[in-house]
């Protein structure tokens, strides 16, 4: 590498910190802050969770089939919370090309891959016995019990096997790195904020677009494609269209989400208007999971007709807010690394008050209806 060209190193320390750290190693580098700009974040997150829908649904029916060993939902959770094993390490590999590609692919990618409330309906379902297979009310519950042991436990061992991998292609990227001898180093300071300040305290507006980074372009420019295609596929391809719809949607659940995030992350101050069980808990994603729940319980009394028959269109319109806007907004792989990271006490404490306060959204909604509703024509 010659020594005109740059290197992004993200840190989350002052240049002046980190101009002193590399002087050591690079005498006379100069450090050069890039500032991250909403519209490109916004724009992939569009573009990342279109992928993660596509991937999740053709996922799903590529492992169901007649005698599948196990569901085919298992492999959607593994596969996603695998890829955000290996981002948490990558971190700093993903920011120094671009923060927006940092966020679209863990909150983007993998939280619309994996899906937290298809999860609680497959729950519901063994519990209830929906399939109305002939074994006792002990099977349901040794079904739900399976369900949601297996779930847990692959989605953490996939979290670790992608942090293991992460970190060997960490090193890798370091031993690249450090074989340069760059006079200039990039520092990403991350912000996300509506306005990003410079440090002479101007202020831009989230467009910017004179000062978006060639990746942040790119990202942007498949996001608006994303949306063209899928619009466009839903005119011209009517058989494809719970599917295309589904990615329109999709986008709007993660968006959500990735404003939800904000509480997970409580000021000392609003601490005290929280319950105390609540405190220190990742509040944003516990929001987006149950909420997605909730919604998609109420999908489920209208895709099985116990309330009212449904037409063709209305098939469509439900399919794809439960694989768009329900999948997109609820998590596992975030929930999964959550628990990873939180001490043993409030990590369980964060996974029961999700699993259960979603089950009960989807018992007291679905499970009633299910019991109790008679429905003898076709169905979505």
């Amino acid at each position: 590498m010659s020594s005109s060209e740059v290197v992004s190193v993200p840190v989350e320390e002052p240049l002046e910190v980190v101009e002193e750290q590399y002087e050591e190693q690079v005498p006379g580098l100069s450090l050069k802050p890039v500032y991250v700009f909403v519209g490109p974040v916004i724009l992939s997150l569009v573009f990342f969770s279109m992928i993660g829908v596509l991937v999740r649904v053709h996922l799903n029916r590529l492992f169901t089939y007649a005698g599948t060993p196990v569901y085919s939902l298992i492999w959607v959770q593994l596969l996603g919370c695998f890829i955000m094993g290996m981002s948490m390490r990558l971190k700093g590999v993903l920011l120094s090309y671009s923060p927006a590609l940092n966020t679209g692919i863990t909150t983007g990618l993998c939280g619309s891959i994996t899906t937290f409330s298809s999860w609680q309906l497959l729950l519901l379902q063994q519990f209830f016995n929906t399939t109305r297979s002939d074994h006792s009310q002990f099977r349901n519950f040794l079904g739900g019990m399976s369900v949601l042991a297996t779930t847990l436990g692959c989605s953490v061992a996939a979290i670790r096997l992608g942090q293991m991998i992460g970190d060997e292609l960490r090193i890798a990227f370091n031993y690249f790195l450090a074989r340069s001898t760059p006079a200039e180093i990039q520092v990403t300071k991350v912000e996300t904020a509506m306005f990003t300040t410079e440090p002479t305290g101007h202020r831009d507006g989230w467009l910017a677009w004179d000062k978006w980074a060639k990746f942040d372009i790119a990202l942007a420019a498949g996001g608006v494609a994303g949306v063209i295609a899928s619009t466009v596929v839903v005119a011209l391809a009517p058989r494809t269209r719970s599917v295309s719809i589904a990615l329109l949607f999709g986008p709007l659940g993660t968006i959500l989400r990735w404003q939800l995030a904000s509480l997970n992350t409580q000021p000392r101050q609003n601490s005290r208007y929280l319950p105390r069980v609540l405190v220190g808990l990742p509040l944003g994603t516990l929001i987006a999971n149950v909420l997605g729940s909730a919604i998609l319980s109420i999908i489920y009394i209208l895709q099985t007709g116990a309330v009212v028959r449904p037409s063709a269109a209305s098939c469509y319109v439900l399919a794809a807010v439960s694989d768009g806007f329900c999948g997109c907004l609820t998590t596992i792989s975030t929930f999964a690394a959550e628990t990873t990271t939180m001490r043993s006490r409030p990590s369980m404490l964060y996974a029961g008050i999700s699993i259960v306060v979603a089950q009960a959204f989807f018992i007291l909604i679905s499970g009633i209806y299910f019991k109790t509703a008679t429905v003898d024509y076709d169905t979505c």
